[in-house]
């Protein structure tokens, strides 16, 4: 009797794994799919950058232009990365860590972000963040199996813009794009707006003496019941490093104000990035 459940209980372990297999296989060639579908919409750049070409910025922006080593270097079209981190839904969530593959393009304005973060030990979430055509989507999946996230609409378009727009610190070349207009505010701070398809938004980034960027600040949709509530969100970036010949911040953290205090949501750690290299990163 024993050796029978024993069998059919083995039996169905391995239906399930073999399920949660196939539809992680299937995951991938979707989001797979995405990331080939916004290399193949890049506009090529390749123009070297010269001194000449930050004139027209803020003098914050400048130094730190300088101080990322962009200065006779071609501009980039595309950019992928690596990171690791971890992750929670609010002040009172357990943290959940995750690794994450990234694609950006410079023109036009797109990323695809895509994340696997474990919940407890055996089960995880695979997750889909996109920001094309200036409308975000993002999609959240346990063990990739269904969707318990299926989000768009403006409030996430904004929230999308507005994360690309904070996340040129890793490619500080698209601070020169035609998308992003600047303006001073005063010696350590600088307005950026990025003109989208579907709108404008903007944020401040704060910049050290040195030239490194020390924050981004915006007002930014955040996924709230019964809708989305616009709130102050930060982004703290630090522990600056030359990587692919270009100074970035390889750490970071996000943080949304709410009524009662500020939390910190997402913590991030950038361990691999590639200019111009537009294929998907090997499994």
């Amino acid at each position: 009797m024993w050796r029978g459940v024993l069998l059919v209980l083995g039996l169905a372990i391995g239906i399930a794994g073999a399920a949660v297999w196939i539809a992680n296989r299937r995951f991938d060639r979707q989001v797979d799919s995405q990331i080939e579908g916004l290399f193949s919409a890049v506009h090529a750049a390749g123009h070297v950058v010269t001194e000449g070409d930050l004139t027209p910025l803020p003098e914050p922006v400048r130094r730190w232009l300088r101080y990322a080593g962009v200065i006779g270097k071609p501009m980039p079209s595309t950019v992928r990365l690596r990171q690791v981190g971890r992750i929670r839904l609010g002040p009172e969530s357990p943290w959940m860590p995750f690794r994450a593959d990234q694609y950006y393009t410079l023109d036009p304005v797109a990323f695809v972000w895509r994340v696997s973060a474990s919940m407890v030990p055996g089960l995880f979430v695979r997750g889909v963040d996109a920001f094309t055509g200036g409308l975000g989507r993002m999609q959240m999946k346990p063990l990739a199996l269904f969707s318990v996230v299926d989000a768009s609409g403006p409030s996430l378009d904004q929230g999308s813009a507005l994360r690309y727009l904070q996340e040129i610190v890793w490619f500080p070349f698209a601070a020169l794009s035609s998308h992003i207009s600047w303006e001073t505010i005063d010696d350590s701070h600088a307005k950026a707006t990025l003109h989208g398809e579907r709108g404008d938004v903007d944020g401040v980034f704060a910049f050290g003496e040195d030239g490194r960027v020390v924050s981004f600040e915006a007002d930014r949709y955040r996924d709230e019941k019964p809708e989305a509530v616009l709130r102050p969100w930060r982004a703290l970036t630090y522990d600056d490093a030359k990587v692919s010949g270009i100074r970035i911040p390889r750490r970071g953290k996000g943080i949304w104000v709410l009524d009662d205090s500020p939390f910190s949501y997402v913590e991030i750690e950038i361990v691999e990035i590639d200019l111009d290299t537009p294929v998907v990163y090997p499994r």
